[in-house]
């Protein structure tokens, strides 16, 4: 969780900026993003916890504090503005399919995290895709925008410059913009000796 916070609040500080452009400060752009992303935590923690205290009583077992994580992964990975009903309903599946059908923390083969996305892509596809979902107070509408990649493989140049990139200052999930801040959130990981550093590395160069 303490690796998730640069991230977090950088993420909501960038929610305000690419709502409200320049010339505000600091504390205009962060407060305009709490004020959008809080619920969205209280949401996933309030839904996702509840079940998980629902399945440990069922079950006789302690809660594991694993959804503390879980539960804050899911709403940095979605778009700012997603409905928190339809939010509630990704954390519910998420955690139902996703965890406790395999038996609870531990036991399941898929992030729950990744499945509470995945779910909302195909069940409110219009809300999570195209080029204005990320950006607050934009009109969701399904069409989908051309990507970086998609520009540099149609050999033109991108718009966005890579500094903009690492640091963040482009639209996004509030999780996902900034490299630096995820960075950051690694080296923390890491000096916590809580990941494995190879797994990490093989993760990346997989990647590329």
């Amino acid at each position: 969780v303490i690796a998730l916070l640069p991230a977090m609040i950088f993420g909501m500080w960038n929610v305000g900026y690419q709502n409200m452009g320049d010339g505000h400060s600091f504390w205009d752009y962060f407060l305009f993003g709490a004020v959008r992303f809080v619920p969205m935590i209280l949401v996933s923690y309030i839904v996702g916890l509840g079940i998980e205290f629902a399945y440990a009583i069922m079950r006789g077992h302690e809660v594991n504090e694993g959804y503390l994580v879980t539960g804050l992964l899911i709403p940095l990975i979605m778009p700012i503005d997603f409905p928190l009903w339809m939010l509630a309903i990704s954390v519910v599946f998420a955690v139902i399919i996703g965890k406790e059908a395999f038996g609870g923390t531990g036991m399941n083969i898929l992030n729950p995290a990744l499945i509470a996305r995945a779910f909302a892509l195909f069940a409110y596809a219009p809300f999570m895709s195209g080029n204005t979902v990320w950006v607050a107070d934009s009109v969701a509408d399904g069409v989908s925008g051309e990507t970086i990649l998609g520009t540099l493989a149609a050999n033109q140049q991108p718009t966005t410059s890579v500094y903009d990139m690492f640091m963040g200052f482009i639209p996004g999930s509030v999780g996902e913009t900034s490299v630096l801040m995820i960075l950051i959130g690694a080296a923390i990981l890491l000096f916590a000796g809580i990941p494995s550093w190879r797994i990490m590395l093989a993760t990346l160069i997989g990647g590329a």
